[in-house]
């Protein structure tokens, strides 16, 4: 029997070269999997993204309907009257530049946009 003297590249290549492309295939599963995973997040994203343009849109086109000068014509000569003279209080300036108090009259006090809003319904 003859006996073959091991190489370099029998005893230390070839082993280091079988781990090599192991290695390779775990790495081009993981990158796969990596990608497919991002694709996922990307996907999900752009989902998000579409859904909040769409409640962008809706209201952009709720504020203009708000907005709308046909409709701030039609609820004020629906529901705005012109005052009486006598719930009208005129301020005359002063010399001092200190804040008012305005009020519709005496005995309701201070100008309050909620007492307003009440005695319009009423």
């Amino acid at each position: 029997m003859r006996r073959v003297k091991k190489s370099f590249f029998s005893m230390i290549a070839r082993p280091l070269l079988v781990f090599m492309v192991v290695l390779s295939a775990f790495t081009i599963v993981w990158i796969r999997s990596t990608v497919v995973s991002l694709e996922y997040s990307i996907n999900s994203l752009e989902k998000k993204k579409m859904q909040a343009l769409r409640e962008s849109k809706m209201l952009a086109a709720e504020k203009a309907n708000l907005l709308s000068i046909e409709k701030l014509e039609k609820v004020a000569s629906n529901s705005f009257v012109i005052p009486d003279r006598v719930k009208v209080v005129q301020v005359k300036q002063a010399g001092m530049k200190e804040p008012q108090k305005v009020a519709l009259s005496v005995e309701e006090g201070v100008f309050s946009p909620r007492r307003m809003i009440k005695k319009i319904m009423d």
